[in-house]
């Protein structure tokens, strides 16, 4: 019998801070959701979702994202085999709610700092995140990463 297909979406909260780049990550409370490094809130689709809107729970339910606090959306695609990523600018870094209990903590980084810390399967979606930052913000380019 073929193991079956899962197909997850998930979200990269950013603002620009004097020039630079903090992206919001979650750590798992628990290991068994994904680890114990920082890593993009992502879970799987749910019956009639789009990628989208699982993307927007995901942040919510692992972020504490608010709709409202998104100034704009951005699809980078589908990576890592079947995961729909997008980046959403935010308007307010201090406008999160709290996250549920899949989540131990939460921290904004800049992508040296995640390249550092996180969890390392995300940082190729993360470098693309960030070149996709970089080109809507019209922010200079920078040397190579990572």
């Amino acid at each position: 019998m073929a193991k079956e297909k899962i197909y997850r979406s998930g979200v990269l909260p950013y603002i620009i801070i004097d020039g630079e780049i903090q992206i919001l990550f979650m750590r798992p409370s628990d290991p068994k959701f994904g680890g114990d490094s920082f890593q993009m809130a992502k879970g799987k689709h749910e019956e009639g979702e789009s990628a989208l809107e699982t993307a927007m729970r995901e942040g919510q339910e692992e972020l504490g994202l608010f709709k409202h606090n998104i100034e704009q959306t951005y699809d980078l695609g589908v990576m890592l085999g079947r995961t729909s990523v997008f980046v959403a600018k935010i308007k307010d870094p201090n406008m999160f709610g709290d996250p549920h209990f899949e989540t131990k903590e939460t921290k904004w980084m800049t992508p040296d700092m995640f390249y550092k810390w996180g969890r390392r399967l995300h940082v190729p979606v993360v470098k693309a995140a960030v070149r996709r930052i970089e080109q809507e913000e019209g922010l200079d380019e920078t040397p190579e990463r990572g």
